[in-house]
């Protein structure tokens, strides 16, 4: 029989750099690994994140997990783009020299005041756990409508391991001032310094509405661009910050590792969220809720019984165009 008339409510809408995405209900999608070896070696690093957060109550500013399996990872389906493709959906850039023009709008600032404390409490979160995300990039953050969530943990590790994915200017190298953070050079280890620093770009991203130095030419050739903004990083030089004071503050204050830990700065995040607010002083969630414990339950029960009739098994068998599949990308079903 034909997978697709075997799972016809089953479609591929991602290729990610480990993975596949499939939609398998209009509230849920899996994650297969990709054939290649070393894929599936980084695949099951996500998949013992998601069994070591089964273990805790949810977070709510992560994206949700069904059901885990060692070939697929059953998630809550986050129905819109990445926090990448929304911000830059709201400027307009030179294809020459990549460099951004005009930002046409920003976000509300109730919304954006709102996505910084999202993010601060689930990086937060893993802190409680003794874990480090370790890729915190706009790419790994999803939507669905105005809701934002953490995604991707194929990098997460115990805090004080090896930053692996130092990516700039999300992730920046040492600098000779900084003998105890690690060798000059290096990216140093996985820890507050590493998740605030990356936590203080996004909010730089989501708040100037381009990345670290994106609105300007460093260099005459534009791929020499990245690697000029990673010499800039790493010898802590910044661009000037001359929007909301209390947001640039925060932002600075992350860019100089002077919270002592992630969940200082969610302190100081829930605060600014909350200011004139009766909530003030408490962890607020807002609208978003944890989740009905049945409705978990009943979805759970449907990965399950797709895993037991053997959708992990033909998924993992081969590309997904070789079984079957045409990549129709996020199918954006904006169904309850």
């Amino acid at each position: 029989m034909d997978i697709k008339d075997q799972f016809p409510s089953v479609h591929w809408i991602w290729k990610g750099g480990i993975s596949f995405v499939y939609e398998v209900d209009p509230r849920i999608a899996v994650k297969v690994p990709q054939s290649g070896e070393e894929e599936r070696e980084q695949f099951s690093k996500e998949v013992e994140i998601y069994r070591i957060f089964s273990q805790n109550p949810p977070c709510p500013f992560i994206v949700q997990c069904f059901h885990i399996s060692d070939k697929g990872i059953f998630l809550e389906y986050m129905r819109d783009r990445s926090l990448f493709s929304r911000i830059q959906d709201n400027h307009t850039w030179n294809r020459q020299n990549m460099v951004v023009t005009k930002v046409e709008k920003l976000e509300p600032l109730s919304l954006r005041k709102e996505w910084m404390n999202d993010l601060a409490q689930a990086v937060a979160f893993l802190e409680s756990l003794n874990l480090a995300h370790g890729d915190l990039r706009p790419e790994n953050i999803l939507f669905d409508r105005d809701r934002l969530k953490l995604s991707d943990f194929d990098c997460t590790a115990k805090i004080g391991m090896g930053h692996e994915a130092c990516i700039g200017p999300y992730g920046r190298f040492l600098n000779s001032n900084e003998p105890d953070e690690g060798i000059c050079g290096s990216s140093g280890s996985l820890g507050s310094r590493t998740e605030q620093f990356a936590l203080g770009s996004l909010y730089y991203y989501i708040n100037y509405g381009f990345e670290i130095y994106g609105d300007r030419c460093l260099t005459e050739d534009p791929y020499d661009h990245g690697p000029k903004t990673v010499d800039l990083l790493q010898n802590m030089e910044f661009p000037e910050l001359n929007g909301n004071p209390r947001i640039d503050d925060i932002i600075d204050k992350c860019w100089h590792n002077k919270y002592g830990k992630v969940s200082d700065l969610a302190l100081d995040t829930n605060r600014f969220l909350n200011e004139g607010t009766e909530a003030e002083g408490s962890i607020r969630v807002g609208h978003r809720e944890e989740g009905n414990r049945k409705e978990f339950l009943l979805k759970k029960e449907l990965c399950q019984d797709l895993e037991k009739r053997g959708l992990l098994d033909l998924l993992s068998s081969g590309e997904p165009k070789k079984i079957g599949f045409e990549c129709r990308l996020y199918r954006y079903r904006m169904k309850a």
